[in-house]
């Protein structure tokens, strides 16, 4: 598989990002930069998460990729 260490190394990062997210819900108050990168981060993972198959995003519309 040619994608395969892309796909490794993408999964450590998802990895990094989700247990990073984790630590940051867990301090009682975040810095600017803190709460800047976890908005982002959840919602990139919403993005993720709600992008069809087809690799549209969700309204249907083309991304700025295609």
């Amino acid at each position: 598989m040619a994608y395969g260490h892309a796909e490794r190394t993408l999964a450590a990062i998802r990895l990094l990002e989700t247990q990073t997210a984790e630590l940051l819900y867990s301090l009682p108050r975040l810095d600017a930069e803190q709460a800047s990168w976890l908005k982002e981060a959840v919602e990139a993972r919403s993005r993720t998460v709600h992008a069809p198959a087809g690799g549209r995003p969700a309204d249907g519309s083309l991304d700025a990729d295609h």
